[in-house]
């Protein structure tokens, strides 16, 4: 696993753990056959599980490639974002 990977889900099973993961919201890059690329936000608490390389949402289809995650905000307007330092 790439240390980028590595960080991106250090931060996501932080906001997970913190027992408000409600008030977190993951933005990601969507990609939709029809609609193209775009930004797509997520709250934390729709995310059932996180593996080396992905999330898997509460319906239990949709996985998430780890490297599309771009940033996670936090409820005082924290955020990390890929490519910055926390």
């Amino acid at each position: 696993m790439t240390k980028r990977r590595s960080v991106i889900r250090q931060v996501i099973n932080r906001a997970l753990m913190s027992g408000r993961p409600q008030d977190y919201v993951i933005v990601y890059v969507d990609r939709d056959p029809q609609a193209g690329q775009r930004l797509a936000e997520l709250n934390a608490s729709r995310i059932a599980a996180v593996s080396e390389w992905a999330l898997t949402l509460d319906d239990g289809d949709t996985v998430i490639p780890l490297h599309r995650v771009v940033e996670v905000r936090g409820p005082n307007g924290e955020a990390w974002r890929r490519g910055l330092k926390s």
